[in-house]
């Protein structure tokens, strides 16, 4: 018997990614608490995962298929140098953001940055912080049954849509419901969206009560 293909690539969904690494990037930049530290700079070592789908570029040779490391490590080495922070979790926090915003086809990063002179006073090969950030997808159930429906549907959606770290893929249409339970109300217009994020579950719903409040 044949087996049962799916019609087009693009149908199938991955549950792992494939992963390109760079390891131990030196970076000489300005981060650290004590103001030694900012003016006169020390090296740090980063090392990047970034998982993405490499397919498409084992099968063509083609770079544009897949993510350029040395455009990464670039972008990693001017990020760390343009920016100063106090403690390396702020850092990471904000290279591993940037990353994702930024580079086509990530979807996830774990990054470690280590600060191999940090002044602690004591004989030790290097301190670090490691970190993983990645797209989420989320789905959010959305209606109104006061004013005019319509138009408080469409602007959370553009709300949401344009919040920091999110990006709204698909929105279904929209139907109308009688109400249940308490009925001696209008009717409500209900859907749903797709919507992926770098947000939290928690940091999500706050951003999302914010945009119902308003």
């Amino acid at each position: 018997r044949r087996p049962c293909l799916p019609e087009k690539r693009e149908t199938m969904t991955h549950t792992t990614y494939d992963k390109i690494k760079i390891q131990d990037l030196e970076v000489f930049a300005n981060h650290g608490v004590f103001p030694e530290e900012n003016t006169l700079g020390q090296k740090f070592l980063v090392s990047a995962v970034l998982y993405t789908d490499t397919r498409e570029a084992g099968l063509t040779d083609d770079l544009t298929s897949s993510i350029h490391y040395g455009e990464v490590s670039a972008f990693i080495d001017r990020f760390l140098k343009e920016h100063t922070f106090k403690l390396l979790e702020r850092a990471a926090e904000a290279l591993a953001e940037e990353l994702l915003l930024n580079t086509a086809g990530l979807e996830k990063v774990d990054l470690e940055i280590k600060k191999p002179w940090a002044p602690v006073g004591l004989p030790l090969k290097t301190v670090s912080v490691e970190i993983s950030r990645a797209w989420h997808t989320a789905y959010i159930a959305l209606g109104s049954n006061m004013g005019d429906r319509h138009k408080y549907i469409d602007d959370a959606i553009k709300a949401l849509d344009s919040a920091h770290g999110c990006s709204v893929s698909e929105v279904s249409p929209l139907i109308e419901t009688p109400p249940y339970g308490v009925t001696d109300q209008a009717d409500f217009l209900n859907g749903c969206l797709k919507l992926r994020t770098l947000l939290t579950p928690e940091e999500l719903l706050d951003e999302l009560h914010e945009i119902e409040l308003a």
